[in-house]
């Protein structure tokens, strides 16, 4: 039985049963039937005009509502109740109503204001993006989707049929395969849960990243075939010139010749597989052999100077082209003067620090000195400082530059004697 069906009968048998309860008390009192019939004929006309009267208040009340809300599910903002009398018991609630309406338009339109500002930022971006809601149904595409993917993508269109494939909380597409970075997000909207599908061109990028790669490979092999090869042809023009040849001297140059070799054979090959440092095999080692490489091939116009422990805690291999790189630009820097370099190795609270001081002129820019592929020199490539940095931090330490008070540049490489391999 309906609402109003029940207020029709609760109206009438409560018409009844005062009627009936004024029969009984007046019958009791002794009037006779004729006044009793009399008194319940004039009591029915005032007691059914009431009843009508609450029947028609209560349906005119509830159909108001009942269309007024009815009207806001379609979307109509801009209908409000009529003023009623301000007797009427429904005028704060109809006050209310108005008030909370006029609330949801305002939301409703400032929803739509961030709606189209969305749509509009997003229809802008070169990636493709579309939403999806919890039925997986397409809710919207920006244009770089709709052209991404070749078919047509229609609002309200399942996922499927589009040609996405839901797994594992994410939604993923043939056409987005290789070259593409996808992402699904999940959020929920109006307690309803949607999915963000976007996917990132990622293609030009990793090929512009292989080319830097393969430029800097190619920069830094240059620069360690320059370093060593320079030195060893001096010292084979040198053997060349001599008027007499003493076997001595001969077998020394050449041994010397032969240990460049094989470390800068050993370094290009480990580099060029990685196009990057191969992690440090460290130990201790004897650093006076690196030494004497290094001042053989700085020549007579460099004088080298050595301090402290010889013994040495690294990669030997990475250590000889750290000292090799060190040198070489402490004599590019003195090429007015007898270039003066000074080595020193020590130990401070379990670190091992190697500490290289020069007579030249110093830095010119601090800032900048070990930023890769940056140099103030003419033919400089700006690759040893860096290259020295990177294999400080391959042994856990850091690189560190300065220029000394009393002129000359002074640099500092330091990492930890236990540093794990």
């Amino acid at each position: 039985m309906s609402h109003e069906k029940w207020l029709v009968t609760g109206l009438t048998l409560t018409v009844i049963t005062l009627l009936a309860l004024v029969s009984a008390l007046t019958w009791q009192l002794g009037w006779s039937r004729l006044a009793i019939a009399t008194l319940v004929f004039m009591l029915s006309y005032p007691l059914v005009w009431l009843a009508w009267f609450c029947y028609r208040f209560w349906r005119d009340a509830i159909m108001q509502l009942t269309t007024y809300t009815q009207v806001l599910k379609e979307g109509e903002r801009n209908l409000r109740f009529k003023k009623q009398n301000s007797t009427n018991l429904l005028l704060e609630l109809q006050k209310e109503i108005n008030a909370l309406a006029n609330v949801n338009y305002q939301e409703k339109q400032q929803e739509q204001i961030l709606d189209s500002v969305l749509s509009h930022i997003l229809d802008a971006w070169s990636m493709p993006v579309c939403l999806f809601d919890e039925r997986h149904k397409l809710c919207y595409r920006n244009t770089a989707m709709n052209e991404q993917v070749q078919q047509p993508m229609l609002i309200g269109t399942p996922a499927k049929v589009l040609g996405f494939q839901f797994n594992k909380d994410s939604f993923q597409h043939a056409q987005f395969d290789q070259g593409w970075q996808c992402q699904s997000i999940s959020y929920s909207y109006h307690n309803r849960k949607h999915w963000l599908f976007s996917a990132l061109d990622v293609s030009q990028r990793l090929q512009q990243n292989q080319s830097i790669t393969q430029q800097n490979l190619i920069r830094v092999l240059g620069h360690e075939l320059r370093n060593s090869l320079t030195p060893m042809a001096s010292m084979a023009d040198t053997l060349l010139s001599a008027d007499t040849l003493n076997e001595q001297q001969v077998r020394l140059v050449l041994t010397r010749i032969q240990k460049r070799s094989d470390r800068l054979l050993t370094f290009i090959s480990q580099y060029s597989q990685l196009s990057q440092l191969p992690k440090p095999k460290s130990s201790w080692f004897d650093f006076s052999d690196i030494l004497e490489e290094a001042k053989a091939m700085a020549g007579e116009h460099c004088q080298i100077d050595f301090q402290g422990n010889s013994q040495c805690f690294g990669d030997s291999l990475q250590v000889s082209q750290v000292v090799i790189n060190l040198v070489k630009n402490a004599q590019e820097a003195c090429l007015a003067k007898a270039s003066h370099i000074s080595i020193k190795i020590y130990y401070q609270q379990n670190e091992q620090i190697i500490e290289v001081t020069d007579n030249g002129p110093g830095f010119a820019n601090l800032d900048n000195v070990l930023t890769p592929f940056y140099t103030t020199k003419e033919h400089g490539s700006g690759i040893g400082l860096s290259l020295c940095a990177e294999i400080a931090s391959n042994h856990g330490g850091q690189l560190k530059v300065a220029n000394r008070n009393t002129g000359g540049a002074n640099i500092t490489l330091s990492w930890p004697i236990s540093h794990s391999q």
